[in-house]
């Protein structure tokens, strides 16, 4: 089980070649909740990036993403409203409030957990600020989302929530 902000970062290399192929910028997911790829930094701030499909990666290791083959090149930015980001598009992971179906607020996503041989989303880190944040730490929600428009809804009741 890997969080995704510990793979935003890495060194994505190509396996057979040990190229250089960019630094992980996003994880994508698709509507199942499952990581359909990763969004590559390319080198310069006003470059579209490239996108390494699920498919490609060979591993995600704790220093470096291996591909087993070249990323595409991503040029258009309404391809982005098929997936779901973790920090870019229109309908960011992160900072999403969740609540739960009887309109509980249970905090805001900081991060994702994810079972990186599967893809599967497996848990939510919840924040409820900085201060609650420092004091209690953050919340891990285990169970699926609904993935609104605008916020994301837990049910009711089936859910399990670590400290």
């Amino acid at each position: 089980m890997r969080k995704s902000q510990d793979v935003i970062g890495l060194p994505v290399y190509h396996v057979q070649t040990g190229r250089h192929l960019g630094i992980v910028r996003d994880l994508l997911f698709d509507e199942t909740q499952r990581l359909c790829g990763l969004l590559l930094e390319d080198g310069g701030a006003f470059k579209p990036g490239r996108y390494l499909p699920s498919e490609r990666i060979g591993a995600i290791g704790t220093d470096a993403v291996m591909a087993d083959s070249e990323p595409i090149p991503f040029f258009s930015p309404q391809a982005l409203r098929r997936w779901t980001g973790m920090l870019t598009g229109q309908r960011k992971l992160r900072g999403r409030p969740v609540m739960t179906e009887h309109g509980h607020a249970l905090g805001m996503v900081e991060d994702v957990y994810f079972l990186e041989n599967a893809g599967t989303l497996v848990g939510y880190e919840l924040s409820d600020g900085w201060w609650s944040d420092w004091r209690e730490g953050r919340k891990v929600l285990r169970t699926p989302l609904i993935w609104g428009e605008e916020i994301m809804i837990a049910p009711a009741v089936g859910w399990q929530m670590d400290e």
